[in-house]
């Protein structure tokens, strides 16, 4: 059995502000940094076996309390294949911001996203496919449990890769800043068994960002 943990970052003040984020390198705020806290005492007892980041430094100083708990104080490289989705001209722009400039792809991306092809960036289609190959080459063969550090929409489209969903159904997931979901390999399907779970961080007394920030 291949047992993955998919793990979004903490928060920055970019998640709070409602700021595209992207491939700008935005770091934890102070929130995001308890957070990741949390999240290294969460698998302090059952730590996983291997780490993998996205490059973002956001998503490297989320994974670093995991890697700590797992007795790792080399530090986790990061994989392009699960770095955020690239928004090109929208990245450092907030939602109204980009509502007034580009109306009508605003309109598309809250709405018909896997249509959406950021100006100077990339589609949900290009994002997928490099998470998805990322994704089989860390957890094919992996003896042991894999944690996965990446962002909000890199994660939903593994999620649509593992469930075999178009990208239609990218926002039917919804993942909180520093959330954990846990997907096994069972009898030759993926089978999701933990979702959006916070517990660790409602255990450790620290603020849970909403879920239901916009994309």
């Amino acid at each position: 059995m291949t047992q993955v943990f998919l793990i979004r970052h903490g928060e920055t003040e970019w998640n709070r502000l409602g700021i595209f984020r992207g491939t700008s390198e935005v770091p934890l705020n102070a929130t995001g940094k308890r957070q990741a806290q949390a999240l290294g005492r969460y698998f302090a007892a059952t730590p996983p076996q291997f780490i993998y980041s996205s490059p973002r430094a956001r998503a490297l100083e989320t994974a670093a309390p995991v890697s700590q708990a797992a007795g790792n104080t080399k530090g986790v490289a990061g994989d392009e294949g699960f770095a955020d989705i690239d928004r090109g001209e929208w990245e450092g722009l907030s939602h109204k911001q980009v509502k007034a400039k580009w109306p009508v792809q605003y309109d598309r991306w809250l709405f018909e996203p896997k249509d959406v092809q950021f100006p100077g960036g990339e589609t949900l289609e290009a994002v997928q496919r490099r998470a998805w190959q990322a994704f089989r080459r860390v957890s094919g063969g992996a003896m042991g449990a894999v944690a996965i550090v990446s962002h909000h929409v890199t994660l939903r489209t593994i999620l649509c890769s593992l469930l075999e969903l178009d990208l239609s159904h990218f926002r039917q997931f919804e993942l909180a800043p520093a959330s954990v979901s846990e997907v096994r390999f069972e009898h030759g399907i993926w089978v999701i068994h933990g979702l959006n779970d916070t517990r660790h961080l409602a255990a450790g007394g620290e603020e849970i960002a909403d879920s239901k920030e916009k994309p």
